[in-house]
């Protein structure tokens, strides 16, 4: 399955042959300092695991929940996910997302988290969509003010992370809300 985000970007499952480019990209200091559940540093073994869980929720889901953000040659630059839901039982679910270091700052992600977000109200049925973001990514959380995203509140001391308390911000989307609302 092939989701058009743009002419130039579009997302797709998960391959094997995404390893080395998962490596390769994730085994940025500063994607692992803004992401809570990717390891660092990222090794082959780490991107087997991840092909292995990314189709064992896929199976548990009956569809595809975690996506490849790819370029217009289908090169692998990032990563998608909805997360804490059951496909067609429940009425939210997480988003999380990363990208590679040479597409920050194109509006990549923007584009992606609104088409995302339109998939999750009208393929996943979902009525609320969120998403945790640390304090300290004032980048992550402009793509989701962009994206109509409306923040809920401070979460104090709220993940753990290399032996550190985290504080992070809760953003959601309300279904009835725009999805495109402008930045």
């Amino acid at each position: 399955m092939k989701l058009v985000v743009t002419d130039q970007i579009h997302l797709s499952p998960f391959v094997a042959s995404d390893k080395d480019a998962l490596v390769q990209h994730l085994n940025d200091q500063g994607i692992y300092d803004r992401t809570l559940r990717i390891p660092f540093p990222y090794t082959a073994a780490a991107a087997d695991e991840w092909f292995v869980l990314a189709d064992q929720i896929a199976s548990q889901q009956g569809c595809a929940v975690n996506w490849a953000i790819r370029a217009a040659d289908a090169a692998l630059i990032g990563g998608f996910g909805f997360d804490d839901f059951q496909a067609g039982k429940s009425h939210r679910a997480e988003i999380g997302y990363w990208l590679a270091r040479p597409f920050w700052g194109q509006g990549i992600m923007t584009a992606v988290v609104r088409r995302m977000c339109r998939h999750g109200f009208d393929e996943l049925g979902l009525a609320k969509i969120t998403a945790h973001v640390f304090t300290f990514n004032p980048p992550s959380m402009r793509v989701l003010a962009k994206c109509g995203f409306q923040e809920e509140g401070l979460l104090r001391k709220h993940f753990q992370k290399d032996g550190k308390l985290i504080d992070a911000r809760l953003f959601a989307l309300l279904k009835d809300e725009p999805v495109n609302r402008p930045s």
